[in-house]
């Protein structure tokens, strides 16, 4: 059984705790996070993936509806609200449900049992990623990108033909956006499997440049060639 991992966005302490207490009961549905404002679910999510995103529509500072509409990158999402003259607006940004407040346990599990959580979906990966660079999302096509360098708390994303970009992210959370023609070889090194023009036991080439396996990772780094 595939699980969907999800976050819960809301303002309330009390519809949070419900929420979860729901999620602790579905057995395909692993709680990933728990916040107060959407400022903090986009924070989580420049770092992180989620499946699904649970979220509140009028909250302080940033309301749900705007996050959705304006972030780039985002899970599947059903709203949970106490006011229903946001439906239209809700299903007009693809909400897989649109939950009232007081929300019962039997209606939260027909909603999330609308989910195939038997299907591949949840494992696919886009043809492209969207990286954080001074408070913009920039989008990446996944074949542009030669490897990928842990600097700090830095990444550096060398491209095929243009500069290399930087962004205040971690491998791991890279590696969970990416396909599996990525790999790892090394702790500071994520590299475009489709690139290697060369290798030899501890090292990779791509275009002129030879990158180091670490002895750590050499088992696990299978070419298929």
């Amino acid at each position: 059984m595939k699980k969907w991992k999800c976050i819960i966005a809301d303002d309330e302490p009390l519809a949070r705790e419900l929420i979860c207490d729901y999620v602790a009961k579905v057995p395909f549905l692993e709680l990933k996070g728990v916040f107060s404002n959407a400022w903090e679910v986009r924070d989580f999510l420049q770092k992180n993936s989620v499946d699904l995103l649970f979220i509140d529509i009028e909250m302080p500072g940033l309301d749900g509806l705007t996050f959705i509409k304006s972030y780039n990158v985002q899970p599947k999402v059903i709203f949970i609200t106490a006011h229903r003259k946001y439906a239209v607006e809700a299903f007009e940004v693809k909400a897989l449900d649109y939950l009232l407040k007081p929300i019962s346990f039997e209606r939260f599990l027909k909603s999330v049992n609308e989910l195939d959580y038997n299907t591949t979906e949840v494992a696919k990966k886009p043809n492209h990623i969207f990286i954080s660079i001074d408070r913009q999302q920039h989008k990446i096509l996944l074949k542009e990108i030669l490897y990928i360098e842990a600097k700090g708390d830095y990444l550096r994303f060398v491209l095929e033909d243009d500069k290399p970009l930087l962004s205040k992210m971690t491998l791991k959370s890279i590696l969970d956006q990416l396909p599996d023609n990525f790999i790892q070889i090394h702790r500071s090194f994520i590299v475009n499997q489709d690139k290697i023009s060369a290798f030899q036991k501890d090292k990779v080439k791509i275009g002129e440049e030879w990158l180091t396996i670490s002895r750590s990772f050499r088992n696990d780094v299978d070419f298929g060639w």
